[in-house]
């Protein structure tokens, strides 16, 4: 597992360092759209903060905001309380339709939304919907990037304190995913 393949689209620890994707400088603040895995991933184990600190702000089309902030769903308070998240209308319907006859709502119209938008990243753990989103040009990276990227920004010493939490709150990671992932952050 190469770090391309960890963080989605950074290159290097060296390029997260310097604020660079691809090799260049990122002159401006990335925009950022996420489906609700990730947000409710770090939710859940009261880390919505390293979602901030990385990215400013994260914006979401209505379908998934209407999915983290479900009665009942765990880190729904700390989703409400997060100023940083925007809601953003998807214009492009028909698009958006047409891709729920592949994946589900919110991952359809986050897709949609950062292809509208012109959108730096998207933020979604689902493998169908990632690979749809990358044969659509979308450069994407899921809630074990963002914490790869944490690291490497020195927002947190070690990725396997987090790790540990997000499995302990049912964030589901196969062991042979999980053992290359820390691995390859040097935590094996």
């Amino acid at each position: 597992m190469s770090q391309s393949s960890i963080l989605g689209i950074w290159r290097s620890p060296r390029d997260l360092q310097e604020g660079r994707r691809d090799g260049e400088a990122v002159e401006k603040e990335l925009l950022v759209i996420s489906n609700s895995s990730v947000i409710i991933a770090f939710a859940r184990i009261c880390r919505l903060d390293l979602l901030e600190r990385l990215f400013g702000k994260v914006v979401v089309p209505e379908a998934v905001w209407r999915e983290v902030t479900v009665e009942g769903k765990p880190g729904r308070e700390k989703i409400l309380r997060a100023g940083f998240i925007r809601v953003e209308e998807v214009r492009d319907k028909r698009l958006a339709s047409l891709l729920k006859g592949f994946i589900d709502e919110g991952e359809a119209e986050a897709i949609t939304l950062a292809l509208e938008v012109n959108a730096d990243i998207l933020l979604i753990d689902d493998r169908d919907a990632r690979d749809l989103a990358r044969k659509l040009k979308l450069q994407v990276m899921g809630t074990l990037g963002v914490v790869a990227l944490a690291k490497y920004r020195g927002l947190i010493q070690e990725v396997k304190p987090i790790v540990d939490k997000l499995v302990e709150t049912g964030f589901w990671i196969p062991k042979k995913i999980l053992e290359e992932f820390l691995r390859e952050l040097g935590e094996n």
